[in-house]
């Protein structure tokens, strides 16, 4: 009893939705008929002529509104559903005459979690193409109670008892109607190319090949603008503007930079597909190429005894201000693996970002230390400027110890910076950051030598 009641409520809500579903289309076609006859009364100064196009104007009135009864609408459209057909890939998109077939593929089974595809999405947005002037059959298929809730059309492929329920008609004609408007999924042609649709020769070896007809993925194409256009609600934009008046906000936004748009179907995107002209004819093209790389113009060091007091403490005052804030923090607390792991990878980062700015250095043209504006001691000259063409000075940098030296220097450097009245650091410190340090330089001098 409890569940006949469920499907009985079930029932009524979806008579409802039918009813406005045609409601709204039949008071739009009202609204028009109403302004023509505006028009005709402004047209006409005969009264008599004009009580005769009112009479006439009375019977389209009627004959929309006996069109608009449920029984009616549904019995005229089961007939010409036919000109329509349920798709996931469809061949207009490569030409609008192109007069091949189309696919329906949406089986989430496929899915590869390392494929990007339509197979993939758990709401697939399914698309029509047929008939441009059809296309409000779909639209009446695909209503449903709420977001992701069954549509009339996937009710009336499992037989549904309470769409069944929600139809006054007889039981007779709810088999034929669940039948034909099922129908659409099913292709109207056998698996067809067309001169005007795109194909691939794809080798096979022996000088054989697979002739390819790909497809344009609409139900994945329209996922991807859905989620691009909620760059454009309400809520992504009061974070935006929150970022910009540097104001705290639950939670962040996406952008796409540099996307593309691509354009379908001109002025007509309806002739394209029913998904097609929900967006207006617009599929966004993400930037799929590597990102360029604009590195900043490298300064040579010059005028300078070392570099790390001033051109590497500024560049990485970030990293050694976020050492020191835990240092402090933690310098009255006992030490423990986790302490000494997370102080490690600081140390770490600084230690990458030197790295980094001596290969910078390094990939300047070869003997800039020979200008007499360079004061660099020699070590950190063996360091910076490896490929100097000065037979005898290479022999020098072979020779020496200079890795043990820029270790030094950093680590002297490294502890000065990070001390403080109530922070002290000694030779214990000095030796682990050298020996990171070290470790490093050995792995790179040999890469460097070659």
């Amino acid at each position: 009893m409890e569940q006949k009641n469920s499907v009985m409520t079930e029932a009524a809500a979806l008579n409802e939705l039918m009813h406005n579903f045609l409601q709204e289309r039949l008071d739009k076609k009202l609204d028009e008929l109403k302004k023509e006859e505006n028009k005709q009364k402004r047209d006409n100064t005969l009264e008599v002529a004009f009580g005769q196009l009112k009479d006439e104007n009375e019977e389209k009135k009627q004959s929309l509104i006996e069109s608009y009864n449920i029984e009616a609408w549904l019995d005229n459209k089961s007939q010409r559903v036919k000109e329509l057909t349920l798709v996931s890939h469809a061949v207009k998109y490569q030409n609008p005459d192109a007069r091949g077939s189309s696919l329906y593929a949406a089986n989430e089974e496929n899915c590869e979690s390392f494929w990007v595809s339509t197979a993939c999405l758990k709401h697939p947005a399914n698309d029509v193409v047929g008939n441009a002037a059809a296309l409000d059959i779909y639209k009446f298929l695909q209503l449903s109670l709420s977001v992701h809730v069954e549509t009339i059309l996937s009710r009336m492929l499992r037989n549904d008892d309470a769409l069944r329920a929600a139809l006054p008609v007889s039981e007779e004609k709810k088999d034929r109607w669940f039948q034909e408007f099922s129908a659409i999924k099913n292709p109207k042609i056998p698996p067809t190319s067309n001169t005007l649709a795109k194909q691939l020769y794809f080798p096979t070896g022996d000088g054989k090949y697979h002739l390819l007809a790909p497809l344009f993925p609409t139900a994945l194409v329209h996922e991807v603008f859905l989620k691009v256009q909620i760059r454009f609600d309400d809520v992504t934009k009061e974070a935006r503007k929150a970022k910009r008046e540097r104001k705290y906000y639950p939670h962040g936004y996406r952008d796409y930079p540099n996307l593309a748009v691509q354009n379908f179907g001109g002025t007509k995107p309806q002739n394209i597909s029913q998904l097609n002209s929900e967006r207006r004819g617009q599929a966004f093209l993400l930037p799929s190429l590597p990102p360029s790389w604009n590195p900043a113009a490298v300064r040579t060091p010059l005028g300078v005894e070392s570099v790390f007091p001033k051109i590497f403490a500024s560049r990485v005052k970030p990293l050694t201000h976020e050492l020191k804030n835990f240092l402090v923090k933690v310098q009255d607390r006992e030490s423990n693996d986790e302490m000494r792991q997370t102080r490690s990878e600081l140390v770490e980062k600084i230690i990458d970002e030197l790295l980094q700015y001596s290969s910078e250095i390094q990939g300047l043209p070869p003997g800039w230390s020979t200008k007499p504006e360079c004061f660099l001691n020699q070590a950190q000259v063996f360091w910076l400027d490896p490929e100097r063409p000065d037979d005898e000075w290479q022999a020098q940098r072979n020779s020496a110890n200079w890795e043990e030296r820029i270790s030094h220097e950093f680590a002297n450097w490294l502890n000065a910076i990070l001390q403080t009245d109530h922070l002290r650091f000694g030779d214990a410190e000095r030796l682990e950051w050298k020996k990171l340090l070290q470790k490093e330089l050995a792995w790179l001098t040999p890469e460097i030598a070659l």
